[in-house]
């Protein structure tokens, strides 16, 4: 089953309600530096309907401060789960040339005006199979819902990290003689870089990058043990 994460513009489309939506979908609901999340969010007899929600405050403001926080959740998922289904949720426009561009590089993007362009699809696929229900992993560290499967694992897209640990076997550093393979001096340097975490200079082939660091294999595995 195909993975939906919507991407909301709170700034652009005030009133957005997720309850018609399948468990397939995940949202990220992006707040300007100027708004407050909903209400409902934050009372206790209703947080339960977000539970597959996540807010990102805009902490700046400017021209298309949040626009740009969008773009750059759109390239994080192309890199780390290019499977997902990503939909904006936003009446502006100028989403559609970075969301064809992807496009043509593999990815599965929409823009949407209104979620009532996405209630008859789900329930059209709700009438012909049901929709299992999707775990949600709350990532420990920053205590984000924003996790998505990698190596086997379950990895969070806000703060870098594995909220449930991957699967060593799945691991590419750590194959049998992948320390072997055979490199020329030009392709060596290529791949190499110093890890944000052992802060060594090592092979990079099987590692994350996020936030500006490079995550290496081995130190994935070791988090992993």
């Amino acid at each position: 089953m195909t993975k939906s994460l919507l991407l909301v513009d709170l700034e652009n489309v005030h009133k957005v309600d997720l309850s018609r939506l399948d468990e397939s979908y995940r949202a990220i609901i992006y707040v300007g530096a100027n708004q407050n999340p909903p209400k409902a969010s934050r009372k206790k007899e209703t947080a339960h309907r977000f539970t597959r929600v996540d807010f990102q405050k805009i902490e700046g403001t400017g021209k298309n401060a949040l626009d740009f926080h969008i773009a750059f959740q759109l390239g994080r998922t192309i890199e780390t789960a290019p499977d997902t289904l990503c939909i904006v949720l936003s009446k502006d426009k100028g989403f559609d040339p970075l969301l064809n561009h992807l496009n043509k590089n593999g990815m599965q993007c929409r823009r949407i005006n209104s979620l009532d362009e996405l209630v008859p699809v789900v329930i059209q696929v709700a009438s012909v199979e049901a929709v299992p229900a999707i775990e949600v992993i709350v990532c420990k560290r920053c205590h984000k819902a924003s996790t998505i499967e990698h190596h086997g694992g379950q990895w969070c897209t806000n703060c870098g990290c594995f909220a449930s640990p991957p699967d060593k076997k799945l691991l590419p550093s750590l194959q049998p003689g992948f320390e072997d393979r055979s490199r020329d001096a030009e392709e060596d340097y290529a791949i190499y870089s110093v890890c944000g975490w052992c802060h060594q200079n090592t092979d990079m082939t099987g590692g994350i990058y996020d936030d500006g660091e490079w995550m290496c294999g081995g130190c994935i595995g070791r988090y992993a043990r």
